[in-house]
């Protein structure tokens, strides 16, 4: 794939929002041994009149280089994946929608409950039934619906509200083969349960990963998990602003 300054070939999930260094380390040394990305509630609006919810994980194709922003929200402890395998697994861009649009999405939202309480696919039918969908085709229009992130959170076009600069991807719960009773493979959705906790999560390939990215002083430490995933290893203060990166 073509690289471009301005869009990254990895989509980068990033740890350590609101937590400590330590704290993001354990999570990010979590992912790559367990090969598993936990799905978290994120909301796509702030008006109460349409806050859908839907488990998901998040990434961004902001290149490494333009990152200093959106890594001072988001951490500095990240994974890479490769592009084309993620999408290949479901991943997408988000649809990002004005205010201007959020009647039109509120009125998908009220076609979507009359959908859910029609019965689809059942044997009998009432004569002149205003819809007539199938399943399937309620889960499509479902599943786009995850997909959908406002613009700009309280119509404010400051960086801590333009929610479009975040550039962000997602694999929802929605959109995965579930494995239910089957056993986990990857590319596969699936429910585990963990201190008495129960968390929804993505199967991924050691394979997917391109590479790993710390502070420095966490450098010593990674080197050994990126050498088991033989992936690269990049240094945050010198890849988010310099590009460069520590081969193994």
């Amino acid at each position: 794939m073509k690289s471009r300054g301005y869009i990254s070939n990895e989509l980068v999930h990033w740890t350590g929002r609101n937590q400590s260094a330590d704290s993001a380390f354990s999570a990010l040394k979590a992912i790559c041994e367990e090969k598993i990305l936990r799905l978290t509630y994120c909301p796509n609006y702030v008006n109460s009149e349409y806050n859908p919810k839907s488990a998901m994980v998040c990434f961004t194709d902001i290149p490494l280089n333009k990152g200093k922003e959106h890594c001072s929200k988001f951490g500095k402890f990240g994974v890479g994946f490769n592009k084309k395998k993620m999408i290949g697994y479901g991943a997408n861009p988000v649809f990002y929608t004005t205010g201007v649009h959020f009647k039109r999405i509120k009125q998908i939202s009220n076609l979507l409950a009359r959908m859910e309480n029609l019965e689809k696919d059942r044997e009998w039918k009432e004569p002149c039934e205003p819809y007539d969908f199938t399943e399937d085709e309620t889960a499509a229009f479902q599943e786009v619906t995850d997909f959908l992130q406002e613009y700009s959170y309280k119509n404010q076009d400051d960086l801590d509200y333009v929610t479009y600069y975040q550039r962000e991807w997602r694999i929802t719960f929605r959109s995965l083969p579930y494995a239910g009773d089957k056993e986990h493979e990857i590319g596969m959705s699936c429910h585990y349960i963990k201190n008495h906790n129960t968390y929804s999560i993505f199967k991924f390939d050691e394979g997917d990963i391109e590479y790993l990215i710390v502070p420095i002083r966490y450098w010593w430490r990674t080197r050994k998990l990126a050498k088991q995933l033989n992936c690269v290893l990049k240094i945050y203060e010198f890849s988010v602003r310099n590009c460069i990166k520590y081969a193994l």
